[in-house]
């Protein structure tokens, strides 16, 4: 499931495709895909590196010039059939809230979503762009109610965004949720396995996108601070390294089990402890969605974004959670796919999970 945009963007009543643009904190992600007969099929899609001169924690705001330059630069070159986007926000200025509330027609609730969402939002009201997705009704004591899901996320981080690509030379039109991205992702890659629950983690550089996900919807959807970024920060302190030997030797050398030499093992020894962090992080999410209901289970994780082919981690976390851990690969059932890629290439394929996801969603959406 998606939600509508966050911002009061042009929408149109024709389904028009868009480019998925993911915009993360090493590099942009894009993905453009085409719908026929039930079918989607690829474009076009590309990865788009800032730089290796980029301090590791350095915030889109004043990256936003290396950001558009690089747009700009691949543009030029790369054919797609629009310049209309779709693009997402994640972090600790988006909060996502799962919200019973008195059933009410839906334009009804759009009129009134600042009152109905500010007892959820811990933001100045004024201070953020508002989005809701009704996901289901019930019943409690006679009364009959609706699960909503409330989505608030600072104006600044939208404007960031809306600006950045605008400067780039594209049209901003639908603003989404990195965590729901995902959820159409894999919504379209594995159509026949819907009926599962299933836990995406999308562990960028700075934040890792937890959200779970029970017969197509969303029940939990979490930020966390350990990233890819917090496993290259530990190797720095210990060897005393620079960014890029740092995030050599994090891919190199990973959570590598029963290492055969001193500094592989050392740095398995470094990573275990971030890991276990992460790991804390994903079961508190867990624990979490079993408390909401009896007879419910997680069956299955996917690992995507930069780090989800750390050496080892996918085997670490299924050993520890006792829940099967697959690496997500987006472009799986996706037809006209590259075939022949070539190790480092197929590495990529996690990180454009939110960037396929993006481009599922039509100009015209509901929500």
């Amino acid at each position: 499931m998606s939600l509508q945009a966050l911002k009061s963007l042009n929408f149109f009543k024709k389904k028009h495709d868009l480019i998925g643009v993911d915009i993360g904190t090493h590099a942009i992600k894009l993905a453009c895909l085409k719908k026929s007969s039930g079918q989607w099929s690829l474009v076009r899609w590309g990865m788009i590196p800032y730089g290796e001169d980029i301090p590791l924690d350095t915030p889109l705001v004043d990256r936003r010039s290396q950001a558009v330059a690089a747009l700009q630069t691949y543009l030029r070159t790369a054919e797609f059939p629009t310049k209309k986007v779709v693009t997402s926000v994640c972090g600790n200025s988006v909060i996502v809230r799962y919200v019973k509330m008195t059933k009410m027609p839906a334009a009804e609730l759009a009129k009134s979503i600042k009152f109905e969402a500010e007892p959820y939002i811990p933001f100045n009201i004024e201070d953020v762009n508002l989005g809701f997705s009704i996901i289901g009704e019930s019943m409690e004591e006679g009364q009959a109610q609706m699960e909503t899901v409330l989505v608030a996320c600072k104006k600044d981080v939208v404007d960031v965004r809306v600006d950045l690509l605008r400067e780039a030379g594209l049209q901003p039109v639908i603003l989404d949720i990195d965590a729901f991205a995902l959820e159409n992702a894999y919504e379209n890659v594995f159509p026949s396995s819907q009926g599962d629950t299933v836990l995406f983690m999308n562990i960028g550089a700075s934040f890792t996108n937890i959200s779970i996900v029970e017969k197509g919807i969303s029940r939990v959807v979490r930020d966390v601070f350990i990233a890819g970024n917090s496993f290259t920060k530990a190797i720095q302190r210990q060897f005393q390294s620079d960014i890029k030997t740092a995030e050599q030797k994090k891919i190199a050398y990973g959570l590598t089990e029963n290492p055969s030499d001193p500094e592989t093992q050392q740095v398995s020894e470094v990573l275990l402890p971030v890991a276990r962090d992460l790991l804390t992080e994903v079961q508190r999410s867990i624990d979490f969605y079993l408390s909401q209901g009896s007879d419910r289970t997680v069956n299955k994780i996917y690992l995507c974004g930069g780090s989800a082919n750390l050496k080892s981690l996918d085997q670490f976390l299924s050993n520890e959670l006792k829940i099967p851990v697959e690496i997500f690969n987006p472009l799986a059932l996706i037809q006209n796919a590259p075939m022949d890629l070539s190790d480092e290439q197929k590495s990529l394929l996690p990180q454009m999970a939110v960037a396929v996801g993006l481009a599922t969603r039509r100009e015209g959406d509901a929500a």
